[in-house]
C-alpha cells in the first residue's frame, strides 16, 4: 500500500503567486486506486512531487508557512497509513481527511456520531444497567478523551480521534500503554487533565488487570456497534486481550477486624469514625462497595439485609439475604436517625485511604505475598498498604468459609451465583484447613 500527495495543475505563469492548487491524497494498493481532495492548497510553481511539499528554494513564501504546510501533508499521510485497512473506499478516505481538518466534527452520514465515546454512551443507554456501571462508563469515556488529547498534543498526531469504524489493532495497543502510563503522563502534562476534579486526577499506577478490564468493556461495545450497523475493522480479533490475573485474596482475621472495631477514635474527625463503621459493616455483610450507598431502611427485613447486587442485577437478579450480627446491628443503631441511606455518604477514594489509615492505627501490618500489578511477580507487602474496601468483602467470605466450607451457601450471602469461578478469588485454603484435612488421614 502506498500513499502519495499530489496536485493536478502542474504549473502556472512564473509571475502568478496568487493562484492555488488543491492538494489531493491518493491510495494505491493492488487494484485499489482512490483519490480525495484535502483542504490544503499550494501554488503549482512551488510544489515538489518528490518532496510532496514545498520546493527547497521558494523565496516568496516564509519558512514558517512552508514548514506548516509540509507538516500537515506529513500528518495526513501518516494518518492514512495508520488507519488504512482492507476494504476501504473513497468515502472512507474523504471522511478521514475531513476528520483531520475538523477533529470535533460529528460524522453526519445517516445522522450517526461514530466517535467511540458517543458509541459507549449509546450502548449503555440501550441497556438496563446499575448506576455504578454508568459511572464506570463515564470514567472510561474521560480516559478516551484524555488519550485523544495526549495523541493530538503530545504525540503531534493532529486530528487523532477514536472513531468506531476506524479503530485499529495499533490504536488498542497505544490506548493500553496510555492507561498503564497515565499517572506519569499526568505529572508531565497536567494541562491534558484540567477538566477533572482534584480527586479524579490519575495519581496512582493502573494495574494490567485494570487496563484489561477497560479493554474487555470496549470489546463488548465494539461488538454491539458492529451488530447495529456500523461496520468496524474488528480490531479485537487481532489484539491480545489477556484475562485478569489474581494473586492470593488476603483478608483480615476476626482478631484483626476486631482491633479496628475497638479503636479509640474519640480524638479523630467524624469522617474516620464513619469510614470505620462502614468498613466493619461491610466486613459483617460482605457486600460490594458499590452497593453500600444504595441501602435504605427498606433493605432491612426481619433482622436481615436484603438486596439485589448491582453487579449481577441484569444477569441474574438474584436476591441476597444476610442476617445481621450484633456488630452490624449496633452500627445501624448509631445511624438510625438517617432518613435516606442506612450509612453516611462517602467518596470512594477517601474511604479507601482511611481504611489503610485504620489498619495502620490498629497495627494490622502483617506481611503477605501479593501480585505486583504491573510486573505480575510476587512481592511482599504489609496488609495496611494493600487494604481497601474489597478487603472487607474478602474478610466476610474468607472467615465464613473457614467456619462452613460450603461455597454455595456463602455465595448466597455474597451475591455470587452457584458454581461461580469468581468465588474462588475471595477465599484461600489456609494452613488451618490443610491441617484439618491431614488430620483426617492421621
Amino acid at each position: 500500500m502506498k500513499v502519495t500527495a499530489f496536485i493536478r495543475q502542474k504549473q502556472v505563469a512564473k509571475n502568478n503567486t496568487t493562484d492555488k492548487s488543491t492538494i489531493f491524497f491518493r491510495i494505491r494498493d493492488g487494484k485499489l486506486d482512490i483519490k480525495v481532495a484535502s483542504e490544503l492548497s499550494i501554488n503549482a510553481n512551488h510544489w515538489s512531487d518528490d518532496r510532496q511539499g514545498y520546493k527547497l528554494r521558494v523565496n516568496t513564501v516564509s519558512d514558517a508557512v512552508k514548514r506548516e504546510l509540509d507538516r500537515k501533508v506529513r500528518e495526513i499521510t501518516d494518518l492514512i497509513n495508520d488507519k488504512y485497512h482492507k476494504g476501504v473506499d473513497g468515502k472512507w478516505l474523504k471522511h478521514l481527511i475531513q476528520l483531520y481538518h475538523h477533529p470535533n466534527m460529528i460524522y453526519s452520514e445517516d445522522g450517526i456520531d461514530t466517535r467511540l465515546t458517543n458509541q459507549i454512551t449509546e450502548y449503555y443507554n440501550h441497556r438496563k444497567v446499575a448506576n455504578c456501571t454508568i459511572y464506570t462508563s463515564h470514567t472510561i469515556i474521560k480516559k478516551i478523551k484524555h488519550f485523544e488529547l495526549y495523541m493530538q498534543n503530545v504525540k503531534r498526531r493532529k486530528g487523532y480521534v477514536m472513531y468506531a469504524e476506524a479503530i485499529t489493532e495499533e490504536d488498542l495497543y497505544l490506548f493500553k500503554e496510555y492507561l498503564l502510563d497515565e499517572y506519569i503522563i499526568f505529572q508531565d502534562h497536567p494541562e491534558i487533565f484540567e477538566d477533572l476534579k482534584e480527586w479524579q486526577k490519575p495519581r496512582a499506577e493502573m494495574s494490567e488487570n485494570g487496563a484489561y478490564d477497560i479493554l474487555h468493556r470496549l470489546r463488548t461495545v465494539m461488538k454491539w456497534v458492529d451488530f447495529n450497523g456500523i461496520p468496524t475493522t474488528k480490531p479485537f480479533s487481532r489484539f491480545e486481550l489477556k484475562a485478569p490475573t489474581y494473586g492470593t485474596p488476603w483478608y483480615l482475621t476476626l482478631e484483626e477486624r476486631d482491633r479496628i472495631w475497638n479503636l479509640d477514635l474519640s480524638a479523630e474527625k467524624n469522617q474516620l469514625k464513619f469510614h470505620r463503621d462502614i468498613f466493619i459493616f461491610q466486613c459483617c455483610v460482605g457486600c460490594r462497595m458499590g452497593d453500600i450507598g444504595r441501602f435504605t431502611k427498606d433493605n432491612i427485613v426481619n433482622g436481615a439485609l436484603e438486596y439485589i447486587p448491582h453487579k449481577t442485577a441484569e444477569s441474574s437478579g438474584r436476591l441476597v439475604r444476610v442476617p445481621l450480627n450484633q456488630k452490624a446491628r449496633e452500627i445501624l443503631d448509631r445511624y438510625s436517625w438517617r432518613k435516606t441511606t442506612l450509612l453516611p455518604y462517602f467518596e470512594d477514594w477517601e474511604y479507601n485511604d482511611d481504611i489503610k489509615k485504620l489498619c495502620t492505627m490498629a497495627d494490622v501490618t502483617r506481611i503477605v505475598s501479593v501480585l505486583d500489578p504491573k510486573t505480575r511477580t510476587e512481592v511482599k507487602r504489609p496488609l495496611n498498604e494493600i487494604a481497601s474496601s474489597h478487603m472487607a468483602r474478602r474478610t466476610f467470605i474468607g472467615n465464613m468459609y473457614k467456619k462452613v466450607k460450603d461455597p454455595d451457601l456463602i455465595g448466597s450471602m455474597s451475591g455470587h451465583v452457584e458454581g461461580s469461578k469468581a468465588f474462588a478469588r475471595y477465599r484461600t485454603i489456609d494452613d488451618d484447613m490443610k491441617r484439618e484435612l491431614v488430620d483426617m488421614i492421621n
